[in-house]
């Protein structure tokens, strides 16, 4: 195969092309070598190499301190977490004590080495003493340690589990913000849920930023728009009490509403409110008396004085 170069082009890469080797001057070590000596010509400058090379040894230089440093702060939170187990151990050794009766039938992972088994089996009281200790304070280490575990769970599961029995229901509303302060505001209050259209929301920066961690409390349910209906009339099935945040002929002023035990809370959205077909699934509407010129409060605000009357008659 033969390429046809312009006159000057060629002038201009002959060095190259002499010294050009397509098994060598292909590879990244020929880029820096492929040069015609007697005429001055490399493709690469060589001291471009050096720079390489030094740079190279210098980041190398880097990370092996920095792996150092690594190596002697995991040696020192290993020593940490050492001394924390055995403060807790000894802090706990009377609840965590054994019987006197306790045998070696231990079900742990424990591999022994022929030299420890034939002390096991052997009269040595002293070798069977010591490894008798050592499974000892490794079964008190992770008895501790279970505990602590297990007391954790039960106070997280207690906390998730003890709720009120309202939920509210936010799947029309649409602006992160409310969304963000309803989910605080049903943890402040414990209520039992609240549902969102989407519950991917929770992991936008902006509502977590005004939820500050609430949404890792209170349980959150996704209701798409177009499940609304279905989702109230399961409630319904459930024993739930539907009811709707809103103005209506017959709505009945919060201050003179008497809360079911178990209540679902319907709020509406920004503007328009609770859509008509939705309104007419629910057992009854409640609205905030209010005094002032404007006719409306935010979503949000109604949602969390509504769930406080709640909350109050519950307490009283």
């Amino acid at each position: 195969m033969y390429i046809l170069l312009p006159l000057s082009l060629r002038a201009s890469t002959e060095g190259y092309l002499d010294a050009y080797n397509p098994k060598t001057s292909a590879t990244p070590a020929g880029i820096f070598v492929s040069r015609v000596e007697e005429i001055g010509f490399e493709s690469v400058p060589t001291s471009l190499m050096d720079r390489v090379v030094n740079f190279l040894n210098d980041v190398r230089e880097d990370l092996r301190c920095s792996m150092a440093r690594d190596i002697v702060t995991i040696k020192n939170e290993s020593l940490n977490m050492a001394e924390a187990i055995e403060e807790l151990s000894s802090a706990c050794e009377e609840k965590l004590e054994l019987p006197k009766d306790t045998h070696l039938d231990f079900q742990k992972k424990i591999t022994l080495s022929k030299h420890e088994k034939h002390d096991l089996g052997s009269s040595s009281l002293s070798g069977k003493g010591e490894v008798y200790k050592q499974l000892l304070e490794m079964e008190k280490e992770d008895d501790l340690l279970d505990q602590l575990w297990w007391s954790r769970s039960l106070a997280m599961e207690k906390i998730r589990g003890n709720r009120q029995h309202i939920i509210l229901v936010a799947s029309l509303i649409d602006r992160i913000p409310n969304l963000a302060g309803l989910a605080r505001t049903c943890e402040v209050f414990k209520a039992q849920g609240l549902a969102v259209a989407d519950a991917k929301i929770v992991h936008d920066k902006q509502f977590q930023l005004i939820s500050v961690t609430a949404e890792k409390w209170v349980p959150v349910i996704e209701v798409p728009v177009n499940s609304v209906k279905q989702f109230l009339e399961k409630k319904k099935r459930e024993g739930y009490s539907i009811l709707g945040l809103e103005q209506t002929a017959n709505s009945v002023p919060l201050d003179q509403f008497i809360y079911p035990k178990k209540t679902v809370l319907v709020l509406g959205r920004e503007k328009e409110g609770i859509p008509v077909d939705i309104i007419h699934v629910l057992d009854g509407c409640i609205e905030i008396p209010q005094l002032g010129v404007v006719r409306s409060l935010n979503v949000h605000v109604s949602g969390a004085i509504a769930l406080w009357e709640y909350t109050r008659q519950q307490r009283s």
